[in-house]
């Protein structure tokens, strides 16, 4: 019966993992050793070698969650920002176009009287 072995190594520097298929070993009653207690190396070495993995695994992962919160916090930063804006152009152009109007208004009155003036100056 073949199983497979993975072995963590490192070469120059690096961690790498290698497969090796081969055969169950037998323990000393002649049936096969469990392969979830069969280490090829220490579980102290196994361990020394993938807890600094993990914990820069877990840093890296707490960077990203941080960056990313701070990504969408921006968007509704500017989201909010963009819809008050919008709020704000809607108001002052009300306010322009109030403006506006009463100028026209306050033009034609004037026009008008003008008018009415030399209406009235023309029958005297």
């Amino acid at each position: 019966m073949e199983d497979e072995f993975f072995r963590l190594t490192t070469k120059k520097g690096k961690l790498s993992v290698e497969r090796e298929i081969g055969v169950r070993k037998r323990d000393k009653n002649g049936g096969f050793l469990s392969p979830l207690m069969e280490f090829e190396q220490d579980p102290v070495q196994i361990l020394d070698a993938l807890l600094p993995l993990y914990l820069n695994s877990q840093v890296l992962r707490a960077l990203q969650e941080a960056v990313a919160s701070e990504l969408a916090a921006r968007m509704s930063a500017m989201s909010s920002a963009t819809d008050n804006a919008v709020e704000l152009k809607k108001g002052l152009l009300r306010v322009y176009n109030r403006e506006r109007q009463a100028k026209i208004t306050g033009e034609i009155l004037e026009i008008v009287a003008g008018a009415e003036a030399l209406n009235e100056f023309e029958w005297v």
